[in-house]
């Protein structure tokens, strides 16, 4: 029975991605090939095509999700189409392949990491007390990294609150606050990292006057593009 190394593949959350099992060429017409997630203890069947019956069938948890490339099955190529990836795809994956009395198992480690929207917000506290801000952020897997940064983008050092809660989907919310003294750096950034995608989210502020003198909003992915807009808006 050959065995080979697993290979490591990036899912984003609600895109499609392609688990990689290549075998041998000349497939023959006879064989049987089934892919099957490790959750935990247990082997759960995600779909499998057995070629004497031309029949693929599915795990009910992956219908309308998981297919294969039936056109290149006789080269050898029994990968796996998984579409509207979640986060519970996360982990081990197997691809068996038997045919001629022959076997053949292909590891596949499948990552998955996810983020949707971060917003910031601020509010007008006693003015003794300061301003206060806060920045939201919903839909990200794993949780992410959120930090209060000045405009020099050092973490700043007024103490934070932040609160995090999973979604029935298993992504992440989180919703952190903070006050920003009078007298202090009135520019501030609240960013959000994930680590796994090599991305991050930040939302920064101009603050003059007791108002929101301008916004920027910038996200900034691991082949160093960046997208960013500003705007201008007062407190509430």
């Amino acid at each position: 029975r050959e065995r080979y190394s697993p290979d490591s593949v990036m899912g984003v959350i609600g895109r499609a991605v392609v688990l990689p099992c290549r075998v041998a060429n000349n497939i023959p017409e006879a064989f049987f090939v089934r892919w099957i997630f490790h959750e935990r203890a247990q082997k759960r069947t995600v779909s499998r095509y057995d070629g004497k019956n031309e029949k693929e069938t599915p795990d009910e948890s992956y219908q309308g999700r998981a297919e294969f490339f039936p056109r290149e099955f006789r080269a050898g190529n029994m990968s796996l189409r998984l579409r509207d990836v979640r986060s519970s795809d996360k982990g081990l994956y197997t691809c068996e392949v038997s045919f001629n009395d022959t076997y053949h198992d292909v590891f596949v480690e499948l990552q998955v990491a996810g983020q949707w929207q971060s917003s910031f917000y601020s509010k007008t506290d006693h003015v003794k007390q300061g301003i206060g801000l806060t920045c939201c952020v919903a839909g990200w897997f794993p949780k992410p990294k959120v930090v209060w940064l000045d405009g020099q983008g050092q973490i700043r050092e007024e103490l934070s609150t932040t609160k995090t809660t999973t979604t029935s989907a298993g992504l992440y919310n989180v919703v952190t606050s903070m006050t920003l003294k009078p007298g202090s750096d009135m520019e501030v950034s609240c960013r959000v990292v994930n680590d796994l995608l090599n991305t991050m989210s930040e939302s920064r502020v101009l603050i003059s006057g007791g108002q929101v003198a301008s916004r920027l909003s910038v996200f900034l992915s691991s082949n160093s593009k960046q997208s960013a807009s500003w705007g201008s808006s007062k407190m509430d």
